[in-house]
């Protein structure tokens, strides 16, 4: 089997393409900036791409995104044209060769939810981004060759909160903590073993949606309280409230629950306590 990276630069895509490294599974990055040993893909122009590489039962994670919600709202015809047009019209395409689709998505298609929910709740997309998602994995909804991972926030060193955290800890800086805001915070080790696994066990789950959130929905004053406590000790931070307009695009609260995600470990997710040792251990290592 063949695993594709769609997005092999980014956040999640360049963490799936280590892992699968020296791994029985052969990987074949594909960026829009493409070195010599990555694939050219441009989802403005989705025919640039060779889709005669994709083979039956070959898997392509799709972790390509215009995702920044703000950016969703203000550039909204850009958005779609690469989020939803140029998406569905790569998805399809490797759909006719016999590929399997693994799409990143986003807990905000549910909407802002103060119930704890699982992944057969109905969705109420919030923001321009989520809007955008729901409607890629609505057309293939009922398809066999397609699955799309709904991702709570995903954490490790190089998240944006956690770097914005640690830079003020770093720094003697107070941080500024906006509030209510609840996630089920994953780690992003649980995303990648989760995804990986699913490309091989394809079969065992037939479902079209998984959430891929972690065991406990935590505010943000919650996940600061941790990192205080098991990385950061010199972290110091207070409470504010943002501006009226950054709650449109961004559900104050998400309570997710991840029934499959621990089928597909084989194994609990990580809590952020977990999640925060095992990163920062790593950060030391590499230092």
């Amino acid at each position: 089997m063949n695993v594709f990276v769609v997005g092999c630069n980014g956040y999640i895509g360049k963490t799936v393409v280590e892992s699968l490294q020296g791994s029985e599974i052969t990987v074949k990055a594909v960026s829009s900036h493409p070195t010599s040993d990555m694939l050219f893909l441009d989802l403005l122009d989705t025919d640039c791409f060779s889709y005669s590489q994709i083979k039956i039962g070959d898997v392509v994670f799709v972790a390509a995104a215009i995702s920044a919600p703000d950016i969703c709202a203000n550039e909204h015809d850009l958005a779609w044209a690469v989020n939803v047009t140029g998406t569905s019209d790569f998805i399809t395409k490797v759909m006719e060769q016999g590929g399997r689709v693994i799409l990143f998505s986003s807990d905000t298609v549910y909407g802002e939810r103060d119930k704890e929910f699982d992944d057969q709740a109905s969705c109420n997309p919030a923001g321009e981004y989520a809007v955008m998602k729901h409607e890629v994995e609505k057309r293939y909804i009922g398809n066999p060759l397609f699955k799309a991972i709904r991702l709570s926030y995903v954490f490790s060193q190089e998240d944006k909160f956690t770097k914005y955290l640690t830079g003020c800890a770093d720094g003697g800086e107070e941080a500024e903590i906006y509030h209510p805001f609840y996630r089920a915070v994953i780690h992003r080790d649980d995303v990648v073993d989760g995804a990986i696994a699913l490309a091989q066990r394809w079969g065992e789950f037939p479902q079209n949606i998984i959430n891929f959130g972690g065991p406990d929905v935590l505010a943000r004053t919650e996940y600061a309280k941790i990192m205080q406590d098991e990385v950061l000790p010199n972290l110091r931070f207070r409470v504010t409230e943002p501006d009226a307009d950054y709650f449109k695009n961004r559900p104050r609260v998400i309570r997710m629950t991840s029934p499959v995600l621990t089928s597909l470990l084989g194994r609990s997710a990580h809590t952020l306590r977990e999640a925060a040792r095992i990163e920062f251990e790593r950060g030391k290592e590499h230092d």
